[in-house]
C-alpha cells in the first residue's frame, strides 16, 4: 500500500501522525463565530419571512371583485333561468280555436262535386231592378245591371231569375225536388248543390234567362237564345264566367244559364282557391 505521507514535507509530518484531526481541537477564532451567528440570524429572517407571508396576504389584499352585471344581463340571466325551469303553458282558449280552425281545414270541401260555400252577409246583398227578388253583392250587381243594358242596347233581351240563395231555399231544391221526381242522390247532384254546397251562397252566381224565351229558362236550351249568344261573347269583359260548361271536372250538368262573377280578389278566392 502507497504511502501518501511521503507527500508530506518532513518538518510536519510527525505533527499530523500524533494528531490527525488538528482543526478538531483547535478552537474557532471570534470573528469566525460571529460570522457563524449572522448566517443563523439571517436564515432564521428568511424562514420567518417566507412562513408569515402567505398569511399576511391573505388577511391584508382582498380578492379581485367581477364587476357588476348591467341591468340587461341580469335581466337576460333571469329570462334564461325561467326559461329553463318553467313549464309548458296550457293551452288557453285563443290556442285551442286556432287548433280547431286547423283540424277543421282538413275535413273534405266537396260533397258530390260541389265545393262548400259560406252564406254572404244578407245585409251586404242588394237586389236586381229588373227582379227585385235576385240579390247580389254590390259589385257583381253593378256588373250585372250594365250587362242587362248593353245586351238591349245589342238587341238582345238579357235577364236574371235566381242569385243569392239561403240554406233553405237549397234545402228545397236539392231534398224536397229530388224526392218529388224520384231521382238518386247523384243524379239530383248534377243539376242542384246540397245545401252549403251551392254557388248561390256567395252572393257572386246567378241564373239568366232570355226575356223572350221563357220556356228555356233553366234549360239546357238557353244555349240557343240570343241572350246566350250575348254572354258567350261578351260575359268575359264583365268579369262573369260559366260555372259549369260542357264536359266540367266537378261532373256537374252542363249549366248554360248559370253564372258567376269573378272580377276581384274576393270572388277570385272563393271558385279558385283550393
Amino acid at each position: 500500500m502507497a504511502n501518501f505521507t511521503d507527500d508530506i514535507p518532513e518538518a510536519r509530518r510527525e505533527t499530523l501522525i500524533s494528531s490527525p484531526e488538528p482543526s478538531l481541537a483547535k478552537p474557532a477564532s471570534n470573528s469566525t463565530a460571529w460570522i457563524l451567528l449572522v448566517i443563523a440570524i439571517l436564515g432564521l429572517a428568511g424562514a420567518g419571512i417566507w412562513w408569515f407571508k402567505p398569511w399576511t396576504s391573505v388577511v391584508d389584499i382582498p380578492e379581485p371583485v367581477e364587476p357588476a352585471a348591467t341591468g340587461s344581463a341580469v335581466a337576460a340571466e333571469q329570462a334564461i333561468a325561467a326559461s329553463e325551469t318553467a313549464a309548458p303553458p296550457a293551452p288557453d282558449s285563443a290556442s285551442t280555436d286556432s287548433a280547431s280552425e286547423n283540424s277543421e281545414s282538413n275535413d273534405p270541401v266537396s260533397l258530390l262535386g260541389h265545393r262548400q260555400y259560406a252564406l254572404a252577409d244578407t245585409n251586404s246583398l242588394v237586389a236586381i231592378s229588373t227582379n227585385a227578388m235576385v240579390r247580389l253583392k254590390p259589385e257583381a250587381a253593378q256588373k250585372v245591371e250594365a250587362m242587362i243594358a248593353d245586351a238591349k242596347a245589342a238587341g238582345a233581351h238579357l235577364d236574371v231569375i235566381s242569385g243569392f240563395r239561403s240554406l233553405e231555399d237549397q234545402q228545397y231544391l236539392f231534398f224536397d225536388l229530388k224526392a218529388e221526381r224520384g231521382q238518386t242522390t247523384q243524379t239530383r247532384a248534377e243539376v242542384s248543390a246540397p245545401p252549403g254546397y251551392s254557388e248561390h251562397h256567395t252572393g257572386y252566381a246567378i241564373d239568366f234567362i232570355d226575356g223572350t224565351q221563357p220556356a228555356t229558362d233553366l234549360e239546357v236550351s238557353f244555349e240557343g237564345t240570343p241572350a246566350f249568344r250575348w254572354l258567350e261573347e261578351n260575359a268575359a269583359y264583365y268579369g262573369f264566367e260559366l260555372s259549369f260548361p260542357k264536359g266540367n271536372d266537378q261532373n256537374v250538368a252542363y249549366e248554360p244559364w248559370h253564372w258567376r262573377y269573378v272580377g276581384n280578389q274576393e270572388s277570385l278566392e272563393l271558385f279558385y282557391q283550393d
